[in-house]
Order: structure tokens, then C-alpha cells, then sequence
């Protein structure tokens, strides 16, 4: 018989609410979209400069500062909105971006710029030098996810047991606390021109699939 899937627990389950539908009290479970085609999410403005300038985040020693502050007002900016600084997949793919992107990304003068959902995992993220770029924090309104309009996973997600399987390795490889932090939030990466123009949007829809790196290398290129 085949062996047997050890599956790590990287994704915790959010708790489900209990919601009333009508007068009668008829009531429903609602499975976080589980049964619900999402809406497509709105596009990112023209100037994300401009757009992202007013919207607070923290750095890694929990102070406010305003994105306007931060990011290069004069060059371009690769915007990485990761989902767990725990999580074996954003460890791998801080990895991928640190060792194929970010000396094409320097070449062109471009900012790297990584966003966490929280501090959960932050002190070893930071001690696996994961990321050298700049590594910034939600803060508690998560000002950043809101106004991209980022969302929460499918529950079917949760059965993916190719996923796991992907997940297993590569925290073998890069480690991570499966169950730290909350494990349902997408991300997603954001490219301007120094201008602040848009140039590149990737939107997460799953765990497990992040912006391919031949995409956001020939963005560079063009710059």
C-alpha cells in the first residue's frame, strides 16, 4: 500500500461564524467563500506612490511610520505583501527573490520592500536572512491589506494535499512554526516605475503560488 502523508499543521482553521439570513431566524453556516466564487478584486491605481503615501505601517521595532516615508520617492519600489514571517512558503520565496531578483533589482536602482502581516515570527525571519531588503510590519488596522482589498483562503484550500506535501519540504528546508500566526490571509507583489506608476500586480490566490520571478524579472529589465 502507499505510504502514509505526514501532514503538517501550517494552516489553522479560522473559526466559522453563525449568521442569522431572515425574520425567521433561519440560520446558515458560512464557510469563509468556501461555496462562494469571490468577486475579482479591483485593480491597484495608476499611482501607487501616491496611493500607498498616507497608509501607516510598522518597522521591526514596532514603530508607526507612513509608507509615504519609506518608500523611494524617486526610484522604483518591488512591493512584496507576504503572509506569515513563519510560514515554509514566504521563507521560500524571500529566498527566490533575494538570489534571483534583488542584484537585477539593485542594477536598475529599484527599492526591495517586504511587508508581514504581523510580528508573529519576526525575530527569526530576521535571523535566517530570509529577506535583506527592507522588512516593514502591518500594524493592528492592517492599513496596507485593506486598502488592496487582500483575502482570506478558501477553506478547500485546507485539502490540497499536494500543497502539503510542498509545504512538508520546504520546512524541512527553511523551517518556520506551522501553526504561528494567522495562516489564511493572501498576499501579493506590487511593482512601480519611479514615477510611482504601476507597472506589476500579482494577486494571491492560494498558499502556495506567488509571483513567478521570470515575470518580475522582465519588468526589470524594461525599466
Amino acid at each position: 500500500s502507499a505510504p502514509l502523508v505526514q501532514l503538517p499543521l501550517s494552516l489553522p482553521l479560522p473559526s466559522i461564524p453563525f449568521v442569522v439570513l431572515n425574520k425567521r431566524k433561519t440560520k446558515a453556516m458560512v464557510f469563509g467563500g468556501l461555496f462562494c466564487k469571490s468577486k475579482d478584486p479591483p485593480k491597484a491605481p495608476a499611482n501607487l506612490r501616491e496611493a500607498f503615501a498616507p497608509l501607516s505601517v510598522l518597522t521591526t521595532k514596532g514603530e508607526t511610520v507612513k509608507l509615504g516615508d519609506v518608500l523611494a520617492k524617486d526610484k522604483p519600489v518591488l512591493l512584496w505583501v507576504m503572509r506569515r514571517f513563519s510560514c515554509p512558503f514566504c521563507r521560500a520565496y524571500a529566498v527566490k527573490l533575494r538570489d534571483n531578483v534583488q542584484k537585477q533589482a539593485e542594477e536598475k536602482g529599484m527599492q526591495m520592500v517586504a511587508l508581514g502581516l504581523e510580528m508573529a515570527g519576526l525575530e527569526a525571519f530576521q535571523e535566517g536572512k530570509f529577506w535583506t531588503g527592507e522588512l516593514f510590519v502591518e500594524n493592528a488596522k492592517q492599513e496596507v491589506h485593506q486598502f488592496l482589498n487582500l483575502k482570506r483562503a478558501s477553506l478547500l484550500k485546507l485539502f490540497d494535499i499536494q500543497m502539503f506535501k510542498e509545504g512538508s519540504k520546504l520546512q524541512k528546508e527553511f523551517g518556520g512554526n506551522a501553526t504561528e500566526g494567522d495562516g489564511m490571509v493572501l498576499g501579493g507583489l506590487w511593482m512601480m516605475d519611479k514615477n510611482g506608476k504601476c507597472i506589476f500586480e500579482f494577486r494571491q490566490q492560494n498558499f502556495s503560488k506567488d509571483a513567478g520571478t521570470e515575470d518580475v524579472l522582465e519588468v526589470i529589465k524594461n525599466l
